[in-house]
């Protein structure tokens, strides 16, 4: 049994909004119990869980994916505690489930009640680190750091960034479940006028921060040739350099982070770039699109810039990358964002994408973190099993 042997079979996103008027918890439950009906399953079938506990109650110390099994009712006999969502999760989901540990797995994050009224940012993007709070950085400042040096080195990056973000927020302003719908259509311009935040960044280039939860059910092949509709995991890998958001990174050391994990993925696919039908990629950034379309391989270091232009034409996408409008469109939930990106490879693997869906997708590409955060994942998932 491999990694080729597991599937994801249910998943589900709540209602993505600026603000819920609903509990973190409220919006993950919906979330759980929605992936597994999903999936057409019952709470009786899951025996792992990877999930961040958002309280009330529980334990103080997180994740807390235990207290999901209570919540639930469920005894378990696996779950994962260091990395409960997105890529990392998935990934270790499956050696869960091919080393016999577990045969169906949940996964779920999100987060609500964030946001108050003073302007401030997010909570989670000011972290309590050494070598953080005491100079008052934020997440957007670790990447700015990498981006500017990028920037420097090459001069039309600059432009092909604004591109991709505007192409990004316009295919939001097209997707009813977007919190950006109907905001749009954006130009270069827009994304290069809007407010400064942190250099090279305007308000334009980053990503959301909003309330919802998602969630995903992993599970072995007996169980995934039984359900509606599988999707299959065809590889997967992770890339860690260091903590995230406490030492302030360098562009030399995290620039191509993640390339060895992108080879690996597609090396385990026996695929290339070139195979990818649609790709969700983790856009935190627009800088950091260009860095993963090259740490990716669909172009050399230094080449985004001219990729993007012959992809990417006017403000529009002619490759198929964010669908939904992704982070800094649709939604970034926290602890619930990298399993968007799993969500919308697997809808439009299923070709339940509606106006968005990409012509016969049968492999799609979803990438997590980046150089700011000092780490990278990727994995690839099929129509069909490898």
């Amino acid at each position: 049994m491999s990694i080729h042997d597991v599937a994801i079979v249910g998943v589900y996103a709540t209602e993505q909004a600026k603000r819920q008027d609903r509990s973190a918890l409220s919006v993950c439950l919906e979330a759980a119990i929605g992936a597994i009906e999903d999936a057409g399953l019952g709470v009786s079938d899951i025996d792992g869980i990877a999930g961040r506990w958002p309280g009330p109650g529980g334990t103080s110390m997180h994740p807390g994916s235990l207290d999901w099994a209570t919540l639930l009712g469920r005894e378990v006999t696996w779950v994962q505690d260091t990395y409960p969502q997105g890529i990392p999760a998935l990934l270790d989901a499956a050696s869960a489930i091919v080393s016999g540990q577990c045969n169906t797995v949940l996964v779920v994050g999100g987060q609500a009640g964030i946001h108050d009224d003073t302007g401030s940012v997010a909570s989670y993007t000011r972290p309590e680190n050494e070598f953080v709070a005491p100079w008052g950085a934020f997440t957007a400042v670790h990447f700015a750091l990498v981006a500017q040096r990028y920037l420097n080195l090459y001069s039309n990056s600059r432009i092909a960034a604004a591109r991709v973000a505007a192409s990004i927020r316009n295919q939001g302003s097209l997707n009813p479940q977007a919190v950006m719908y109907g905001r749009g259509p954006y130009s270069v311009e827009d994304i290069l006028s809007a407010a400064p935040i942190a250099t090279p960044f305007t308000l334009l280039d980053l990503c959301l921060a909003t309330e919802g939860a998602a969630a995903m059910v992993i599970t072995r092949k007996e169980v995934a040739r039984n359900t509606r509709a599988p999707v299959w995991l065809l590889g997967g890998a992770c890339e860690w350099y260091r903590q995230q958001y406490v030492n302030p990174p360098r562009y030399e050391d995290v620039w191509t982070t993640g390339k060895s994990a992108a080879a690996k993925t597609f090396d385990q696919a026996g695929l290339t770039p070139e195979d990818v039908d649609v790709a969700q990629l983790y856009d935190i950034n627009s800088f950091e699109i260009l860095r993963q379309l090259e740490v990716l391989g669909f172009c050399e270091v230094g080449e985004a810039a001219d990729f993007v232009d012959d992809n990417f034409g006017g403000e529009t996408m002619n490759l198929p990358i964010n669908t939904d409008g992704g982070l800094m469109s649709y939604s970034h939930i926290g602890w619930g964002g990298p399993t968007l990106k799993i969500v919308e490879c697997v809808h439009q693997l299923r070709n339940e994408a509606g106006s968005r869906q990409v012509t016969d997708a049968a492999v799609a590409l979803a990438t997590g973190a980046g150089s700011g955060a000092q780490y990278h994942n990727v994995a690839l998932l099929g129509r069909e099993a490898a």
